[in-house]
């Protein structure tokens, strides 16, 4: 029995790691089942540090999300060796990322209760230094790599802008209010941007997808465009329950939720990006 779950354990959770082989059908669900729990967690956490979760809250957390996915380029670019690398792969890089935000917002949250600033911010201190990290990620990879498929981020874009416009304009004419509100919109657009990256990486430039699903749908279509409807298929309701369903009393909850689906769609978006831009 110890030897068939030694077994079991490097087969579905630490090889995935350690040889970056991807996402399989066990540590999919095990992840999912995690993320749930950790929803749950960083609500009491936020709650408990009184932090309102709000819009400006998910814009100041947005920048760490490149940071998340430029520090996961730099593992594939092989510019960390194991065992730091290893802290770089999914879904170690989330906690790392995770523990990483919680110091940060807690160090500007104590400065803000110091009064140490006048009229100090936590919240667009926390923003901030999210930026200036970013920026510091990104200088080190177009400074360590060269940028050989530039179009990339213009066909990225373009692809999702296009599709996100259309959506937008048909809920705008029908009065589909929920899929105009800005936070839907942008859980919209990083999966859009997210499916783009998938479809221009797999089918033009001979990338290979590693999550589950995405790999059901290239093997049995031949094309990763059917990514788009997937995604809205899935978010689509999604979104609606969460305006419908969800009442004043649980905005917060709703906006933790909400965050997380533009974590999940924006961080492989943003490192698929990066990585076909930079050749990796």
């Amino acid at each position: 029995m110890t030897e068939a779950l030694r077994q079991f354990l490097d087969t579905y959770y630490i090889h995935p790691i350690t040889h970056d082989t991807g996402y399989n059908l066990v540590n999919t669900i095990t992840w999912a089942l995690l993320l749930v729990a950790c929803l749950f967690l960083t609500l009491k956490l936020l709650k408990k540090l009184d932090i309102k979760i709000d819009h400006r809250f998910i814009a100041a957390v947005s920048p760490y999300i490149v940071v998340g996915a430029s520090l996961r380029v730099m593992e594939d670019a092989e510019l960390f060796s194991p065992p730091l690398s290893y802290l770089l792969i999914t879904p170690l890089i989330f906690f790392l990322m995770f523990f990483c935000c919680v110091a940060i917002l807690i160090l500007s949250v104590n400065l803000s209760r110091l009064n140490w600033i006048k009229d100090y911010d936590y919240t667009l201190a926390f923003g901030l230094i999210g930026v200036l990290w970013a920026i510091v990620n990104l200088t080190i990879l177009l400074w360590r790599e060269e940028i050989v498929f530039g179009w990339v981020l213009l066909a990225v874009i373009g692809i999702s802008g296009i599709l996100l416009g259309v959506i937008y304009a048909i809920a705008a004419i029908f009065g589909v209010q929920f899929l105009t509100e800005k936070v839907n919109a942008a859980v919209l657009a990083a999966h859009l941007l997210d499916a783009s990256s998938s479809y221009i990486g797999i089918d033009m430039l001979g990338y290979t997808g590693k999550h589950v699903v995405e790999g059901f749908i290239v093997k049995y279509t031949g094309t990763a465009a059917g990514m788009f409807p997937l995604k809205l298929g899935i978010l689509v309701p999604i979104l609606y329950v969460l305006d419908t369903q969800f009442t004043d009393d649980d905005v917060e909850l709703k906006n933790l939720v909400l965050l997380a689906l533009i974590v999940i769609g924006l961080a492989p978006a943003v490192r698929n990006t990066l990585r076909m831009i930079l050749g990796v």
